[in-house]
């Protein structure tokens, strides 16, 4: 049998050579092995047992071969939680827990009743303030019926009671007359031209229709705006998720719609253009 230190020693050799995620090692062996960092580094010195042994060296294959980890273990941490994932939703990245953090700061200063999001992937944005405001009404929706299938499977791991609507956009909601207090929604953004700069884990894993968006990405946004005014309740906070180069963009959409409302763009933890919010509610 081997020692997980050999075993981890051995591993992270290939992926330094290959210019892979020095981690990638260390996390399929502590998730499979029900671990955590600390625990794991403390038990260095252990024999794994063959199954375990056997176990890592199928996933390592499958990362080593072009597999996100986030896939292979299917699970995925945000915003403090473990969601389910699979390769019909997007992996949460940490930027998507600044709207989040932003979105929470808001509703502890503005109690609001009602929330939607919108293209909800595997439910992260709306189960995450579920939890925090359980007492908020939340919908959930996406064009996607697979990815709404994980985000369902999510709020009931979670025990979140959210409201999931299969639609494009804002189409059922404006159709039924619904308003909401607030809308969060992190679309698909990206332009065809950036994916030469996007890395092949992306592209070749995760779900095209949740990343591209046409007119050089901000062609979703145009059409959500547009219709916002069908499902704002009067007073109302938006927050958006954006590529790093449409802030000035997006910005003068929500100008145009909302010319007395509060357009910020909001930069991330790596100082990029990653938000917008727009309220007319006074902070």
């Amino acid at each position: 049998m081997t020692q997980i230190n050999q075993l981890l020693k051995n591993a992270e050799a290939i992926l330094l050579e290959k210019g892979l995620d020095q981690n990638a090692a260390e996390i399929l062996l502590e998730t499979r092995m029900g671990l955590t960092r600390s625990e794991l580094w403390m038990e260095m010195s252990r024999e794994l047992e063959p199954n375990h042994e056997k176990q890592f060296q199928e996933d390592f294959a499958r990362y080593l071969a072009g597999e996100p980890v986030q896939y292979i273990l299917k699970t995925a941490p945000f915003y403090g939680y473990d969601f389910l994932v699979t390769e019909d939703v997007l992996i949460p990245r940490p930027e998507t827990e600044e709207l989040v953090a932003t979105a929470e700061a808001f509703l502890k200063k503005h109690p609001l009743v009602s929330l939607l999001d919108v293209c909800t992937g595997s439910g992260i944005i709306a189960i995450a303030l579920k939890k925090a405001f359980p007492d908020m009404t939340v919908t959930a929706s996406d064009i996607s019926a697979a990815a709404l299938a994980i985000a369902k499977k999510n709020a009931l791991l979670l025990n979140a009671d959210v409201r999931f609507v299969e639609t494009d956009l804002l189409e059922s909601f404006k159709q039924n007359n619904e308003r909401f207090d607030m809308i969060v929604a992190n679309p698909p953004y990206i332009s065809e031209a950036e994916k030469a700069e996007m890395s092949d884990y992306v592209l070749k894993n995760e779900p095209s229709i949740a990343l591209f968006a046409e007119n050089d990405g901000p062609a979703i946004y145009e059409r959500f705006v547009d219709n916002l005014k069908y499902v704002l309740n009067p007073s109302f906070w938006v927050g958006v998720e954006i590529g790093y180069t449409q802030g000035e963009r997006v910005k003068q959409l929500f100008e145009k719609s909302y010319p007395h409302a509060t357009v910020l763009i909001h930069k991330d933890i790596n100082s990029k253009d990653r938000y917008v919010t727009c309220s007319n509610i006074l902070v």
